[in-house]
This record gives structure tokens, C-alpha cells and sequence, in this order.
């Protein structure tokens, strides 16, 4: 069963449990990070930003550019860290060939905070994550257009005249809407200003209580959610989405969990995206 969150008319869609299948759609930006899981209907999705090549969170790239062609859509963009490129091609290569069938796809490798317009309004960066293997988030932003302060005092007819002398009334500005970590240590949320300050930050949580410790998620590259309670202070962000939660527990007892352990402060900040 899908989930679902939506903040300022941003609707994110899709699943993410924790070394099984991990895919989260964002339709008004035609993009969707990871796709270790392939809803049919999110084919149309033109963009993925892959966060690395563990399985839960790439093993439906071969069907999502075989069904992108047979459908007659565009060849999909993909957006990796650097050290996947040459072996996703040579995977893809060797899908083609067993189905002897033309995978025709865009794919971009990408560096440390190399950026990527999306449209007119919104771009994205991708940023180094600490997973146990080659790994990167992403951070997408929006730019606006806002009146110089030197004006805000102008009647509209006077801001026209402005405009009609060549003098630029506006400026430019860009914010973090957006960050998704995929599978990473907490130090990707402390180690970027931008992450730490985006509106939303899809993060993961995969362990919750001492069955698995603290030690124990960073061992294997994950976040644990003493650590997240422990840094709240640091997190600047208007919502945390918790994702990627060990298939160990089940969403009743992920709920009852967070439910006690979160500080009722921070209770409309911090959500679950687990099924109803």
C-alpha cells in the first residue's frame, strides 16, 4: 500500500521499507527518488535521482526504461553519484541484450553539489551521504522573485516607470524546499546547512528502539531514531518525513513507538510515512 504526504501543495507519493522496496514520487516536478519498488502508473515520471544501488532502491530501473520505450515516452533522465555510472551501464547493457530489446535512457552522473534546473522555478543539487557504499541525497530548490527592498515602499505605476527606465525591480531568490536523504548516517543532515534547513527533509529512520542500537544503524550506514531525537535542535526544517523503517516493525508498533518517544512539541513536525 502506497503513502502519501502533501505540505504547500507538494504531493509526495510512493513506499519505503527498509531493505525491501524504497520509491517516493514528487508528480509536479516530474521526478521520483529511487525505484526499488516500480508503481506501473508512476512510468510517466520522467526523472529519478537515485540515491545509490542497493536493490530496495534500484532494481526497477531496467523495467522503468523498458516501459518508458514501450510506451512510447520519452527515453527517461537518471541522475546518479559518479562511481555508478559505468556499472549501471554496463547492468543496462546486459538487460538490453537479454531482451533483445533497445534501452535508450539519459544518464547523468553527477558531483558534489553539481546543479540541475528542473523548470523556471526549481533546480536541484545532489549531496554526499554516508552509507556503506557509493551514496548521495539530493536537495531541490525553488526560486522566486522578490522586490528589492529599496523599492517595497513604490506605488505599482512608480515600479512601472522603474521597469520602463531599465532599473530591475526584482532579485532573485533561492530556497531548500526539498531534501531526501536515502540511506545514510545522520552526519548527512549535520553536515549540510542546506538539508538541515530545507522545508521538507524525507529522512531516513531505519531502526527505532534497542533491538537494534545506536552502534548497530551506524554500522551499517543507517540512522537510528535516538540520533534523530538527539540532533532536533539542529533540524531547521518546517516538516521531517521518517522513511525507510526496518521491515522488523510492524507500522503498528512503529507508531506506538515514535508516539511515546516524540516530544509533543514536535508532533505536527515530524510524520510517519508508513500505510494508514
Amino acid at each position: 500500500m502506497e503513502c502519501r504526504f502533501e505540505h504547500k501543495g507538494y504531493i509526495f507519493e510512493g513506499i519505503s521499507e527498509g531493505g525491501i522496496r524504497t520509491s517516493i514520487a514528487l508528480p509536479r516536478l516530474d521526478l521520483m527518488f529511487d525505484i526499488g519498488h516500480q508503481n506501473p502508473d508512476r512510468v510517466n515520471i520522467e526523472r529519478l535521482l537515485l540515491t545509490h544501488a542497493h536493490l530496495d532502491h534500484s532494481a526497477g530501473i531496467p523495467y522503468y526504461i523498458s516501459q518508458r520505450s514501450l510506451r512510447k515516452l520519452t527515453p527517461p533522465k537518471i541522475y546518479l553519484p559518479k562511481d555508478l555510472e559505468a556499472p549501471m551501464r554496463e547492468i543496462l547493457s546486459l538487460y538490453s541484450k537479454i531482451e533483445d530489446f533497445p534501452y535508450v535512457y539519459e544518464m547523468k552522473a553527477l558531483g558534489e553539489g553539481e546543479e540541475v534546473d528542473l523548470d523556471t522555478f526549481h533546480f536541484f543539487k545532489a549531496w554526499r551521504t554516508f552509507h556503506r557504499v557509493s551514496s548521495q541525497g539530493y536537495t531541490i530548490y525553488e526560486r522566486k522573485k522578490k522586490l528589492k527592498s529599496e523599492f517595497s515602499g513604490l506605488t505599482g505605476p512608480e515600479l512601472v516607470q522603474k521597469k520602463s527606465e531599465g532599473v530591475e525591480v526584482n532579485e532573485l531568490i533561492t530556497k531548500p524546499l526539498v531534501s531526501f536523504s536515502g540511506d545514510t548516517k545522520i552526519e548527512y543532515v549535520l553536515t549540510h546547512k542546506d538539508v538541515a534547513e530545507s522545508e521538507v527533509l524525507f529522512l531516513e529512520c531505519t531502526y527505532i528502539d534497542q533491538e537494534r542500537t545506536v552502534e548497530n544503524a551506524r554500522e551499517w550506514g543507517h540512522t537510528h531514531l535516538d540520533e534523530i531525537l538527539h540532533h532536533l535542535p539542529s533540524f531547521k526544517n518546517e516538516k521531517i518525513v521518517l522513511i525507510h523503517f526496518s521491515k522488523r516493525y510492524p507500522p503498528s508498533y512503529i507508531r506506538k513507538v515514535l508516539s511515546k518517544r516524540i516530544p509533543s512539541s514536535e508532533k505536527d513536525r515530524i510524520h510517519l510515512f508508513i500505510p494508514d
